[in-house]
């Protein structure tokens, strides 16, 4: 059973209709004459995925997975794509440049464990995102959209690890790897970094779950001019941002370095018993909120939290009088767990201290977010000091953290490509991440 059949008819037949929309503007984006094949923007198409089906966009700079479905217990992650013709042909599907020296240093030992290597870290990045997402391996697909003159057609495959034990067919040419697994064709091209995978209507794991036509109007321009002024005499009613979203970094925003015994490094800090040599936790972190944060935006965790700052400084000998901001914080792996803002200036943001265990077992403790975010995600499992170096590698140095516009209770958070938080405070565009490739 495809992913398709599981939404209704009436999701499908809104999705196909933005679809269509979307593609009758086609000659909005043609700048030469040609076969008129239909226009389709990815992030369009990811906007209205979610929108149509009712799943949440989850890609935070081009990471495996666009967005989520959820029906009932089971989450599917999945990978959107479209590409014009629907001839089997290699699509780009993660970029590598990361690891150059790497796959650089594999290749002299041979094409197996150059194969062997480029498909480890390939699986590594999709083993991130289902601990993120809190994906399991098997229910992933891609879905993808080929557009040949006059009309799309919507596809259906899995999206699986490459096995790593079935690597064969390897062949070497100037500019690229190829290999297959058993299950998938792959290449590997040396000039740009990049993994490719064979996309391929006729196999056995792939299902063309639609296939309709697209009337392309001529002049767009008119049509969208004369919509634009009846929507306009329609409403004058200002449309609201529903959700305020911000940044926080990873590392100090003094420093510019994760700090040795703080923030994600805390677990580093010293015993808290003074009568034991026992470390703390791995996963005790909290994430740093520098002051400038709370100046330029005082009412993004609370109304005027400068005040609160200021309450927390008169009561600064009697703890138990000390206000704190306090709300639940929804993780994209679909967990709740209480967080708090604390500490001197309100400067740590962390997991709430709690005796509630999760779905896992887990404690609710300062320690959960730690989990999810350091271990679950970022794979870390020695008593290794976590760096801004170690982040880059990891393809994040901050964190997206949003709510509704009027609601201080419930928080989401999620990983935002490198510089982001730099971004956000200098009011620049958030940059996109070139790790994965759409």
């Amino acid at each position: 059973m495809s992913v398709w059949e599981k939404y209704t008819n009436e999701q499908k037949n809104l999705y196909i209709t933005f679809l269509k929309v979307y593609g009758a503007l086609t000659n909005l984006f043609r700048q030469k004459k040609g076969e008129l094949i239909p226009y389709l923007d990815s992030k369009f198409q990811e906007t209205v995925y979610a929108r149509a089906f009712n799943c949440e966009n989850v890609d935070i700079g081009n990471t495996p997975h666009d967005v989520l479905s959820i029906f009932g217990e089971t989450r599917i992650g999945i990978g959107l794509k479209t590409w014009m013709s629907s001839r089997p042909s290699f699509q780009k599907v993660m970029q590598l440049k990361r690891y150059q020296n790497e796959i650089r240093r594999s290749q002299e030992e041979g094409l197996e464990s150059l194969a062997f290597k480029i498909s480890s870290i390939k699986n590594e990045k999709m083993r991130i995102d289902y601990n993120r997402l809190g994906l399991k391996e098997e229910n992933n697909i891609y879905h993808y959209i080929t557009r040949d003159k006059g009309k799309f057609l919507i596809n259906e495959c899995d999206y699986p690890l490459i096995d790593t034990n079935n690597l064969s067919n390897l062949e070497l040419t100037k500019t690229a790897l190829f290999w297959f697994d058993g299950k998938k064709e792959y290449k590997f091209t040396f000039g740009d970094s990049q993994i490719w995978q064979k996309f391929d209507s006729s196999n056995k794991d792939n299902f063309v779950v639609s296939e309709f036509g697209v009337d392309i109007i001529n002049d767009p321009f008119d049509f969208l001019l004369k919509s634009y002024l009846n929507l306009i005499d329609e409403t004058e009613d200002k449309i609201e941002e529903d959700i305020i979203e911000a940044y926080l970094p990873l590392y100090s925003y003094r420093t510019k370095e994760v700090e040795d015994k703080s923030g994600l490094n805390a677990w580093r800090a010293a015993p808290k018993n003074k009568n034991t040599n026992a470390p703390r936790p791995l996963n005790e972190i909290y994430i740093p909120i520098p002051k400038e944060f709370h100046h330029k935006f005082p009412d993004f965790f609370s109304k005027n939290i400068i005040k609160i700052i200021e309450d927390r400084i008169k009561y600064k000998k009697e703890k138990e009088k000390r206000p704190e901001v306090r709300f639940q914080l929804i993780l994209p792996n679909g967990d709740t767990i209480p967080a708090l803002i604390t500490g001197d200036n309100l400067k740590n943001f962390q997991s709430g201290s709690l005796t509630e265990r999760d779905k896992n077992g887990r404690l609710f403790g300062q320690n959960a977010l730690g989990q999810w975010l350091l271990i679950d995600v970022l794979g870390l499992n020695e008593r290794t000091k976590v760096t801004r170096e170690w982040l880059f590698k990891k393809g994040t140095d901050s964190l997206k953290i949003w709510r509704k516009t009027n609601d201080y209770l419930t928080f989401y958070i999620d990983f935002a490509p490198i510089g982001s938080f730099e971004a956000f405070m200098n009011d620049e565009p958030i940059p996109t991440d070139d790790e994965y490739i759409d």
